[in-house]
């Protein structure tokens, strides 16, 4: 195997051939291997890679451990130079030669040539820093396809973050996430991950290697990924390679995986073979080991009795549904005569503050009755609020006699006979432990919004009171964008609006509105739920296009009458929950009261004063 340097060139280190990324670290003291030797015909070598056509590309799966299913692909480069050398050995020379851009530039063409993900599936490419920069970098975005992941590579320090969250920032604004590679390897990955607010953070394999016999290497995945989902962000753990690993990393519920146990670089696009062993690139074998369901009841009472609150409580349920394979879940308890979201799995965005009126959840939260509808499209109380679902049940939560909330789960594909058991049995056992613990979700984030509530309440009529008011709003939710819609004869329009994607809410459409608008008609709030990976809806999806990273959705009625809506988006990744959009509701209410069926408001800016006052200004 070729012996390479490790690509963050630390002295004294090389990488072997081998494993995910074809490097393993090694110590060349004693066995004399240098750098890449620069002479001439290395020059024309690296030359002749950066032609048209020269690098090509193979893909390998990113997976998600829960259900197995393919959430996108890697783009990784093939480079055919002589004397054969892996990818990082040629970017190494080519740094050397001060044609790296020109190196990368080829490889993202090669990953422009696979054409675009099957299903919508996701595409993860590689950059360093510096070629992030470059011009012709960004000159390749339309032809790349639409959901699109930028790896930062860990093979160059950062000297200057301020710039780079500027050039990253006309990626986010043309729909791309952002991903650090290689984290916990490399220049200062951690430092990365707070000055960049990644989408996804990819651990480096080494933390990953024998995790299952290392009870430090467990102990640190479970703080990744506690911190990553404090934050919004995804996990993904690369270098997978047994069965034994991927458990681990399910029980820890990592993300996303990516690995040779499940599929090694091919062709584009290798799928996942969950029942035929198979050795080959284009598929590989992860029996689907289904644990029983009694094995899967024991599990979760005992996860369940170590819990201390309703919020833990609530969690094991919706993450125990979730690893059974394309179900969505959400779990609602009750407070204040309506039902909040107290946690869920799976769901780009999340309807609640539901009444007992209110669609399938709220239904049977009133009758304290289970609802099974095999098809959706067919029921008169469905709200659809992601698209594709095909059959949803849900079964309220009942402790001594009383209904206190209802467990929602939605699938792509018909129920099956187990999942309707096991989804009556979370239900039964977590209405157990709510009998022991109790079913308060208390009440944090409540000073914030009844300072903003108070601040509004001292505001003057008058043009600019729409901006004062998206100005507290932002405050009180602590997200950087607000707008405000006005209901009119000819549909929803935009009044006014703040914050750096203030643009892209100025630029949403008749239709996009509408949909907005309408997914709150009869519910307190709508929000995203921070799985980048996951299905979005219209509105909300064009937003995340744009460069939202998180969106809440609240009406605005007053005298008994819709007449607005303000919608808060956020440029970074945010854990919303319902514990802390429900006191943006109420905020909601009172700026219904300030504002009247009737604002003063202007017309939206002209596309010169929008320019004028650029991305981060204030519009009305």
């Amino acid at each position: 195997m070729p012996w390479v340097l490790h690509p963050a060139g630390i002295p004294g280190v090389l990488k072997q051939a081998g494993a995910d990324d074809d490097t393993t670290v090694v110590s060349h003291t004693g066995i004399g291997l240098t750098r890449p030797k620069i002479d001439t015909g290395l020059r024309e070598a690296v030359g002749r890679l950066c032609e048209p056509g020269a690098v090509t590309a193979v893909v390998q799966p990113i997976v998600r451990p829960a259900d197995m299913v393919v959430v996108g692909y890697e783009s990784l480069a093939r480079m055919p130079g002589a004397p054969p050398r892996p990818p990082n050995w040629w970017l190494e020379a080519a740094s050397e030669l001060d044609l790296r851009h020109e190196l990368e530039l080829a490889c993202l063409v090669a990953a422009v040539d696979l054409g675009p993900p099957p299903e919508g599936q996701v595409l993860f490419v590689n950059a360093s820093a510096s070629t992030i920069a470059d011009p012709a970098f960004l000159a390749l975005r339309e032809r790349l396809p639409e959901r699109l992941v930028i790896e930062i590579t860990e093979q160059e320090a950062v000297d200057d973050y301020e710039r780079l969250r500027d050039h990253l920032a006309r990626w986010v604004e043309r729909g791309v996430r952002v991903a650090i590679d290689d984290a916990g390897a490399g220049y200062s990955s951690l430092r990365h991950v707070v000055e960049l607010s990644p989408d996804y953070l990819k651990l480096d394999r080494e933390l990953v290697h024998g995790i299952d016999d290392d009870p430090n290497r467990r102990a640190l995945m479970r703080a990744v990924v506690a911190f990553a989902r404090e934050v919004g962000t995804s996990v993904i753990a690369e270098g997978v390679e047994t069965r034994a690993e991927l458990e681990v990393l399910r029980d820890a519920e990592v993300h996303l995986a990516q690995g040779y146990l499940l599929a090694r670089p091919g062709p584009p696009w290798p799928q996942i073979d969950r029942t035929e062993p198979s050795r080959s690139s284009r598929s590989a074998s992860v029996p689907a080991d289904v644990p029983r369901l009694e094995e899967i009841e024991d599990r979760m009472r005992r996860a369940l009795a170590r819990t201390t609150n309703a919020l833990e409580a609530c969690e094991i349920v919706v993450e125990t549904l979730f690893r059974r394979g394309h179900l969505m879940s959400s779990l609602y308890l009750e407070r204040s005569g309506e039902l909040r979201c107290a946690a869920q799995r799976g769901l780009w965005q999340v309807l609640d503050g539901i009444s007992a009126s209110a669609g399938i959840t709220g239904r049977a939260w009133a009758t304290g009755q289970p609802i099974v509808v095999e098809d959706v499209a067919t029921h008169p109380d469905y709200m659809e609020a992601i698209p594709g679902v095909v059959s949803e049940i849900c079964v309220p939560i009942v402790v001594d006699g009383d209904a206190v909330g209802s467990l929602n789960v939605e699938s792509l594909s018909p129920l099956s006979p187990d999942t309707v058991t096991l989804t009556e049995t979370a239900a039964r056992l977590l209405a157990d432990r709510l009998g022991v613990i109790g079913a308060g979700l208390g009440n944090s984030r409540w000073q914030r919004a009844a300072q903003a509530s108070v601040a509004i309440s001292g505001l003057v009529t008058g043009k600019r009171l729409p901006v004062q008011v998206l100005h507290r709003f932002r405050d009180a939710a602590d997200m950087d964008s607000a707008c405000l819609t006005v209901e009119e004869a000819g549909g929803p329009r935009v009044v006014a609006a703040v914050g750096p994607l203030a643009g892209s809410l100025l630029a949403l459409d008749a239709d996009e509105l509408c949909a907005l608008s309408s997914l709150v008609g009869e519910i307190r709030s709508c929000y995203t739920a921070g799985d980048a990976s996951s299905r979005g809806f219209v509105g909300t999806e064009s937003l995340r296009a744009a460069g939202a990273r998180a969106v809440v959705v609240l009406p605005l009625w007053s005298q008994r009458r819709r007449f607005g809506t303000v919608l808060l988006a956020h440029s970074k990744p945010l854990r919303l929950t319902g514990d802390r959009v429900e006191p943006l509701e109420l905020l909601a209410d009172h700026v219904a009261a300030v504002l009247g069926p009737t604002p003063q408001v202007a017309r939206p800016p002209s596309p010169a004063h929008r320019a004028r006052a650029g991305p981060a200004g204030a519009h009305t």
